[in-house]
């Protein structure tokens, strides 16, 4: 018991440290994104030159003068913009959470009336994330579908067609799912101990 009360103080530190990692990237991300956003406004030439296209392995590289428009430019890096502060928000959430679950271990007591409802709040916060990324990730695919007349500039000879598929990552919300169940787990030890102490 003492190895685990060490090592999840040991990890609260550790965590403390990701806090203000993740604060401090989250600044740097917001403030890269609204002076790219102030370029497009201020530097005409931040919309010229080529266009690249990467597909998997494939980049396709697009003449000059084939670039993005500003209104299409101006809602991607609005989109990264919004992205960037919503997911440091929630991962300092993440964080902020996961020390209320440590605090039980650090205190001998892994299974204290509400490190269940702690366990929920962090699975939440998986799920968030995941909603979050994918949503960012069809957004942008769809401004670049919609923008970009992919079939009249790719369909030549032997290419026939061109489709698209938008991304989806499953990992976030398989980790809520697994942290749903966990919490379920403690929330029975939870019962456990209380009928202990009420015993005792």
């Amino acid at each position: 018991m003492k190895n685990l009360t060490r090592s999840a103080g040991n990890l609260n530190t550790f965590l403390n440290i990701v806090f203000w990692i993740l604060i401090a990237r989250g600044v740097f991300s917001a403030g890269y994104h609204i002076r790219e956003l102030y370029s497009l406004f201020t530097d005409p030439a931040a919309l010229s030159g080529k266009m690249g296209l990467t597909i998997d392995y494939l980049t396709l590289d697009a003449a000059n003068g084939f670039g993005i428009d500003l209104d299409t430019a101006v809602k991607m890096k609005l989109i990264h913009l919004i992205s960037a502060i919503v997911l440091t928000v929630i991962e300092c959430r993440g964080v902020h959470v996961l020390k209320q679950v440590l605090l039980p271990l650090e205190l001998n007591q892994p299974f204290r009336t509400g490190i269940s409802g702690s366990i929920v709040k962090l699975s939440q916060c998986a799920f968030h994330m995941g909603l979050a990324e994918n949503l960012s990730m069809l957004a942008t695919t769809i401004l670049i579908e919609n923008h970009y007349a992919l079939d009249a500039v790719l369909v030549n000879g032997p290419i026939t067609g061109v489709s698209i598929h938008p991304e989806f990552r499953s990992a976030w919300i398989i980790v809520a799912a697994v942290l749903g169940i966990l919490s379920t787990v403690f929330r029975r030890g939870e019962v456990l101990q209380t009928l202990a102490d009420e015993t005792l």
